[in-house]
């Protein structure tokens, strides 16, 4: 093992540890620890990201905007994220619907939406 590593003890063995599960996360926890803002919170931070509490549970996430938020598209080529179906008086189009799209806003989707392909609804979904 590098010797460096087993210096540092545990607590590198630790960050380790997080970053690497981190790395693989869709939406990891942001917390405090005792000594101050986590190693998480201060890369979301850093990389312009805000935290925000998302989804039922209101979990802590870091979030980072698109550039292009609401603009019009008709797929996601046309968009830094997705391309979603804007809504209309009876809720999300049905699959398959010509319908205007709008570019997601950020990197942390939550709720029922639907993607739009070709100017067309893909079927919905929910994300919690």
């Amino acid at each position: 093992m590098d010797r460096t590593v087993m210096r540092r003890g545990p607590l590198a063995l630790l960050g380790a540890a997080l970053l690497l599960a981190l790395g693989g996360c869709g939406g990891q926890d942001i917390a405090m620890t005792s000594y101050g803002p986590s190693k998480a919170m201060q890369i979301c931070v850093n990389s312009g990201g805000t935290l925000q509490a998302r989804g039922k549970s209101g979990r802590v996430t870091c979030v980072h905007p698109y550039a292009d938020a609401g603009r019009s598209c008709t797929s996601s080529a046309d968009c830094q994220g997705r391309c979603l179906a804007d809504r209309g008086p009876d809720g999300l189009p049905t699959l398959g619907a010509q319908t205007p799209g709008h570019c997601q806003a950020d990197d942390r989707l939550y709720g029922c939406y639907a993607q739009v392909e070709g100017g067309k609804a893909r079927a919905a979904i929910c994300v919690d």
